[in-house]
């Protein structure tokens, strides 16, 4: 798996889904509702940033983003 550090570092759908011990499902949930910080790539690939997935963007009703990117 990628770093988690550095704030430019992208996931798969699998790759997050893995981190956050939830299923793609789940993932495609929180991008959904707007929970973690995703963008589609070449109309298929869907990847997320890796800094937006933290437990209080998942659990909060109004998540936290870093303009870092």
């Amino acid at each position: 798996m990628k770093e988690f550090n550095d704030p430019k570092t992208l996931w798969s759908r699998s790759e997050t889904s893995r981190y956050i011990r939830k299923s793609i499902k789940t993932v495609d949930r929180l991008i959904r509702d707007g929970k973690i910080k995703a963008f589609k790539f070449n109309n298929r690939s869907v990847l997320i940033y890796a800094d937006s997935v933290i437990e209080e963007n998942i659990t909060s009703s109004k998540p936290i983003f870093n303009n870092k990117i």
